[in-house]
Order: C-alpha cells, then sequence, then structure tokens
C-alpha cells in the first residue's frame, strides 16, 4: 500500500532545487526567488537519506545536473515565471518494500505519469520507518513547452496509478478508501472554536430558521443577512450563496441537520407564539476610542475600529449567535479577525498611521533582514573552517539559530505589512458601507418611531 502527494514549487529556480537543505521545510515552498527549486532538488537528493545516493535516478535528464537542466527548458519556452517545479511523494506501508523494488516502483509511477513529457527527478529515501520517494518535476514540458496540467497534477488520480504499479509488483493496496467528507484544516479549527466559512453559513442558517415560522420568512431572514438561496423543491440539494461568494454552497455538507427535509422540519417544530428576535440591532454605537470617523486618515484607527466591530478584542468576544447580526461585510472577514489584530498591534507598536509611514518601516525590515542575511552566511562559512574546536562551532550554530529566529520574525512583519497595503482600502470602503449602511437605518427607525407616536 503507498500514499501520494504533490503541491507546487512556485518560486526561485535555484532555490527550488535547493529547497530541501533543510528537513524541516517539506510542505510548500515559500520563498519567492529561484533558489526553492535547487533546495528542492538537494534535499530529494540528500546522500544522508538515500543511502549516499545509490537511489536517486532521472527521467529525461541527469540527476546530476538537473537544475541546469530544468532552467534550461523554461529558457527555451520563454517560461521562467511562475511555478518552477512540482514536488511530490510516494510513501510505502512500513516492512512492505525493499528499497530497491520502491525505487523501481517510484521510477515506474512517474514515468506512466510524468514521463512522456516532462523531466523528473526520482529519489528513495530510507531515513525514516516508512520508506518513501521523492519527486521533482519540471512544470515545463521538454517536448512543447505547455505546463503541467490536467490529470499530470490532479493528487487525488494519482492514488489510481499507485494502486496499478503496486499491483504489478505484488503489494497490497486499499480497494475502496475512505475519504474524509471534511476538510481536515476545517474540522481542527471548528473543533477550537475558530469561525470558518462553514461554521458561519451553518450559524446562518440556525439563526434563520429559530425566527420563522415558515419556508417564506425562512427565505426573507437569509436574504437579509445577505446570503441568496435556492430552495427549488424539484432539486435534490438546497443551496446558499453568501455574499461576495462565487460558488454556491450544498446545505447538506453543513451536516444531517441541514438537508432539505430536516431543515422543513425544523421550521415546521418551532412555537409559533415564541418571540421573533430582529436580523442585527436597530443602532450600534461604538465607543467614543473606536469612533469611524477617527478611523479616516489613520491606518492605526482603522484598523481598531474594524477589529473592534470584528469583536477580536478579548473583552467583546462575539458569540456564536452574534455572528450572522454582524453586517455582512464584517461577517465575511470573521476568520481574519486575528490577523487584523496582529496588524492592528504591529501599526500602534511602531506608530504607524500612513501609507508612507508603513512602506518606511518595511524598507527597515528589509535592510535589516539583508544585513542578518549576511551575516548568517558569514557564520556558515566559518562552519566549514578547518581547525574549529566543539566550543567554537556550539557558539556558531548557536548564533544562527539565533538569527533565523530573528529572520523568521522580520518575514511576518513584513508579511503584515504587504498585507495592510493590500487590504486597508478594502477595509477602508467596508468602514464607510457599514457606516452608512447603519446611519441608512437608523433614520428609518427614526421614522418609525415618530410614526408610531402619532397614533398615540
Amino acid at each position: 500500500m503507498a500514499v501520494s502527494k504533490l503541491w507546487a514549487v512556485d518560486c526561485r529556480l535555484d532555490q527550488v532545487i535547493d529547497y530541501a537543505a533543510n528537513p524541516d521545510k517539506t510542505e510548500k515552498i515559500t520563498e519567492n526567488n529561484l533558489d526553492d527549486l535547487q533546495r528542492a532538488l538537494s534535499y530529494v537528493a540528500d546522500g544522508n537519506k538515500t543511502a549516499n545516493e545509490f537511489y536517486v535516478s532521472g527521467i529525461n535528464c541527469i540527476s546530476d545536473n538537473a537544475f541546469n537542466q530544468f532552467q534550461m527548458i523554461k529558457k527555451h519556452y520563454g517560461k521562467t515565471e511562475g511555478v518552477q517545479a512540482y514536488h511530490g511523494y510516494l510513501s510505502f506501508e512500513k516492512g512492505s518494500v525493499t528499497p530497491e523494488q520502491a525505487h523501481e516502483i517510484g521510477l515506474e509511477y512517474a514515468r506512466r505519469l510524468w514521463g512522456e513529457r516532462f523531466q523528473v527527478i526520482v529519489t528513495t529515501h530510507l531515513d525514516t520507518e516508512h520508506i518513501h520517494d521523492h519527486f521533482v518535476i519540471n512544470s515545463v514540458s521538454f517536448t512543447d513547452g505547455k505546463k503541467l496540467h490536467g490529470r499530470e497534477k490532479a493528487w487525488f488520480y494519482f492514488h489510481h496509478i499507485a494502486d496499478e504499479v503496486c499491483k504489478e509488483y505484488g503489494l497490497n493496496t486499499i480497494e475502496n478508501p475512505q475519504r474524509s467528507a471534511d476538510s481536515e484544516y476545517l474540522t481542527m479549527k471548528e473543533r477550537a472554536g475558530v469561525p470558518t466559512r462553514y461554521t458561519l453559513i451553518a450559524d446562518a442558517i440556525d439563526e434563520a430558521i429559530s425566527n420563522s415560522r415558515t419556508m417564506k420568512e425562512f427565505e426573507r431572514y437569509l436574504y437579509k443577512m445577505g446570503y441568496k438561496y435556492n430552495f427549488n423543491p424539484n432539486h435534490k440539494y438546497w443551496t446558499v450563496t453568501p455574499k461576495g461568494w462565487d460558488k454556491p454552497v450544498r446545505l447538506y455538507r453543513l451536516g444531517a441537520e441541514y438537508s432539505n427535509e430536516n431543515i422543513q422540519k425544523r421550521i415546521f417544530e418551532q412555537d409559533i407564539f415564541r418571540k421573533v428576535m430582529p436580523f442585527q440591532p436597530a443602532h450600534f454605537v461604538p465607543t467614543q476610542h473606536y469612533n469611524p470617523r477617527k478611523a479616516k486618515g489613520s491606518l492605526y484607527n482603522l484598523y481598531l475600529y474594524y477589529c473592534y466591530r470584528l469583536g477580536a478584542f478579548e473583552k467583546q468576544k462575539q458569540n456564536k449567535k452574534e455572528y450572522n447580526r454582524m453586517h455582512y461585510l464584517l461577517r465575511e472577514d470573521l476568520m481574519n479577525a486575528e490577523k487584523y489584530s496582529q496588524e492592528a498591534r504591529l501599526l500602534g507598536k511602531n506608530h504607524i498611521d500612513t501609507a508612507e509611514q508603513l512602506f518606511s518601516y518595511k524598507q527597515s525590515l528589509t535592510e535589516k533582514i539583508e544585513a542578518l542575511t549576511d551575516a548568517r552566511k558569514d557564520l556558515r562559512n566559518k562552519l566549514r573552517r578547518v581547525g574549529n574546536t566543539e566550543v567554537d562551532l556550539q557558539k556558531i550554530r548557536a548564533d544562527i539559530s539565533q538569527i533565523s529566529d530573528t529572520l523568521k520574525e522580520l518575514r511576518k512583519e513584513i508579511s503584515l505589512c504587504d498585507d495592510i497595503a493590500e487590504r486597508s482600502h478594502i477595509i477602508e470602503e467596508n468602514v464607510e458601507q457599514i457606516t452608512a449602511d447603519e446611519e441608512r437605518e437608523q433614520t428609518k427607525s427614526n421614522k418609525e418611531v415618530k410614526r408610531n407616536e402619532q397614533f398615540r
């Protein structure tokens, strides 16, 4: 039995080849430079993992010169940007194969999937109890210059090919593998109590059902919360589409209680005399510190106000029933509340109020990163010098580790700066829209109050 996975390497070519020099980074390439491809190729061919490179082979290329040959094809077809390669693995059940068999299976697997059009490096790693093959596939075909597409990069298709090859080598396979209906990432967030897109939709449905006595009321309530819907009785699956989404969500995917029949049943069982709660409070009055008008012209105040409305501050966390009473623009950003909070802290800590100050701060971070990167490079060169004592080596390694930790934090801050620059104008537009909508609702409410007073 074998398990396979494939992910994109979307950065610089030489770093992609070198990617695996760091064994801790084996999930996805995130550095924005060509070195990622070189690091990836170095990793999969690491002699400590492959019995001194005995189990390293190239398909349509020479393994020792893979980086240059990958790059030559990209330059020939003028496709040096974007995804540089794909990095995947094929892992075997403990004790089911020998290293030689694993390598042969990996080669046959790669030939069937990519061998006709692409250059591939295949290695077999022996450093864990599960022998596994690694693949680095050039994203550009040497035959026609086209990029990997369709089934060539559809990981859900790969297990069929893996099963075929494993059967030919006498290995057991799972005939009908059970696939989880839910994303592991989403279920982890749900268990941790973090709102996700699907939990927000489920909460919206629950809120609408609890305030509806008929399907018409249910539909009107969802519409007020910014949802489009398709409850055609002739359709097998009912769907809703949250504000800003392109694709509808089938309600049955939220759980058994959200099937067509169960939604109708829940509405029917509602107490006909219950009190119907309004969609949201009549008017939101922010505290003086978070006045939306103070948000104008100041990035820090803008983020403070937005975080307050999202419930990102510890003193006023939102409970689940309140989520769907929020303005629909705020609901869409609930999952980003923690990131917005981090960005607000960065702005406040560094006294950043304008775009110019933000860009200046980012430039200072870039300069620090460049200086620290050079310093770490010098330290790594010192490690290779002859005559270092064990004490010297330990100190150098400690300094390298400290610099790496600092670089990690600085890069996080640069990422936050980039996100602020990209999203701040969107947040500002959202605040203006939310304020205008609430003022309009308040004006409407005041008119209704005056009209009612006339009839008293």
